[in-house]
């Protein structure tokens, strides 16, 4: 157990790792897919927006203060930060997030988030760090495989000559238990929505894009006793394993905003 946790993130280490799945592998869907979602987006009915350009990215825990401490928000024009933080008993899970309405990429290529680092594989950790493998990042990419459609981002598998890279970064965020246990968290909601999403697209026959529109709009997306007791389960776990530095840390992010 651990008595001691960083109060700084390990972000110089994330920013520093240049990981490029393919050179300009943005071409290969044809559109920058993963910096617009344009075709996801537009499946929806409701959540299309107002046409102008709009992305919304998911930060780590600190990892705006040290965007903001380099002046790397800047990239972002005018941005929107949003805190958002979700009480499962014993514990707490703060979701950062960042609006951009800068048009194409929302981030300059050497100050992108990790977020932009990592898309579209997101590590899968153990619960002592140890990296066990990779599947799709987003709820977007479940949503296509419950669906039965082609992978709107053509890059599925880690290339060789980029593995190092990929285990650099996934190490930075997994020396960090703060880090580590939002990823893990992150990746409890993502299959606990999908499993639900699934469910609904058998008994139904509806598109999977229907349902989380519906089902987001009308606040259904969770069942929240049952999300609250895995996360109760996660937190009880980092909670043994880092002691009262690991919770701590935890207190010390931000409020809902």
């Amino acid at each position: 157990m651990s008595d001691q946790i960083t109060s700084s993130r390990p972000f110089d280490r994330i920013y520093s790792v240049d990981l490029v799945y393919q050179p300009d592998c943005w071409k290969l869907c044809g559109d920058a897919h993963c910096c617009s979602f344009s075709r996801h987006k537009a499946r929806f009915k409701l959540l299309k927006g107002d046409g102008k350009p709009a992305q919304e990215l998911p930060l780590l825990p600190g990892e705006f203060d040290f965007l903001s401490e380099r002046g790397w928000t800047a990239q972002f024009r005018n941005v929107t930060r949003r805190t958002v933080v979700y009480c499962f008993g014993p514990g707490r899970v703060v979701y950062d997030t960042i609006t951009s309405d800068r048009p194409g990429c929302a981030c300059d290529h050497d100050t992108r988030t990790t977020v932009c680092r990592l898309y579209p594989l997101l590590p899968v950790f153990a619960t002592d760090g140890r990296l066990l493998g990779t599947e799709p990042l987003g709820l977007y990419e479940e949503l296509e495989r419950i669906d039965g459609l082609e992978p709107a981002c053509r890059l599925e598998t880690l290339p060789f000559p980029q593995l190092n890279l990929y285990l650099e970064l996934a190490n930075a965020i997994a020396s960090d238990p703060v880090l580590l246990f939002h990823t893990m968290a992150y990746r409890i909601v993502k299959h606990h929505v999908a499993a639900r999403l699934e469910a609904a697209r058998g008994e139904t026959g509806s598109s999977s894009f229907s349902l989380f529109e519906r089902a987001l709009l009308r606040r259904k997306i969770f069942d929240h006793e049952a999300i609250k007791a895995e996360l109760a389960i996660l937190w009880a776990v980092f909670a043994e394993r880092h002691g009262t530095a690991f919770l701590k840390a935890m207190e010390a992010l931000p409020q809902e905003t």
